[in-house]
């Protein structure tokens, strides 16, 4: 049988690859109880690494939580700064109600977005509490900030509500990483190798020498599109050394 060229693999690839032998001997050996014994064993790992490609298309939550927390940084930012301008603003009015503003910023950290995410939830909770006072009302109103403060609030609300749908999926997500789905692919290949390289040696059953030429002309198929996947310049009948894995 033609040997196959893991390191070359995505995990796509060689799902792909076991699918089309798997069909193949389930056609041409359906009575073989050894051949059924390993097509039984592919099945589960069929499914697995179908599961495992699938999530990789999935848009990443981790994605949709960095994006809000730099949302609520860059609000919270904002805000502050334009408060601090206030702070040299001529307007006697305006410059006082900035300067009521001001030490609840310095309060509760300047730098907010430098913390760790959850304790900037944290600062962002107690900010907007103390901003919130009713003394501070007609401060807000004067520095125009009131509708403000209430995005800042739905920002950070947003985040904690996108980091808690990430935990919940996190928790729920039994989906074997790429690796593992490749690593027991690879394994009952090479199994599935040895066994039909032991049929073609004693002959038997009839017809084995086409069933495996068969399969061979797949590897060597499959092989050739990983292989032009990959760029690389390995002569095709090389086995590459140690090239790393590529999962999908």
């Amino acid at each position: 049988m033609k040997k196959i060229y893991f390191s070359y693999f995505t995990l796509a690839a060689l799902t792909a690859l076991v699918q089309k032998i798997v069909n193949l001997l389930s056609a041409q050996l359906p009575e073989n109880q050894m051949v059924q014994t390993i097509l039984t064993r592919f099945q589960p790992q069929l499914q697995t690494a179908l599961q495992a490609i699938g999530s990789t298309i999935k848009q990443p939550l981790t994605e949709i939580v960095t994006a809000a927390d730099l949302r609520r940084d860059n609000t919270f930012r904002s805000l502050r700064d334009h408060i601090k301008a206030g702070l040299l603003r001529q307007n006697e009015a305006y410059r006082a109600a900035c300067e009521a503003l001001w030490p609840e910023f310095e309060k509760n950290d300047l730098k907010l977005y430098n913390l760790a995410r959850d304790t900037e939830t944290a600062g962002i909770n107690s900010l907007l509490a103390d901003l919130q006072k009713p003394e501070h009302a007609p401060h807000l109103a004067t520095t125009n900030t009131t509708d403000w403060l209430t995005e800042l609030d739905n920002d950070n609300q947003a985040y904690v509500a996108a980091s808690a749908q990430r935990s919940a999926e996190r928790s729920a997500d039994d989906t074997v990483l790429d690796a593992e789905a490749f690593k027991d692919l690879k394994t009952s290949l090479e199994l599935l190798e040895n066994i039909l390289n032991t049929m073609v040696a004693m002959n038997d059953p009839a017809g084995i020498d086409t069933i495996v030429a068969e399969i061979s002309q797949y590897i060597t198929e499959a092989n050739t599109a990983a292989k032009q996947g990959q760029s690389t310049t390995e002569d095709e009948d090389e086995e590459p050394v140690n090239p790393p894995v590529q999962p999908s």
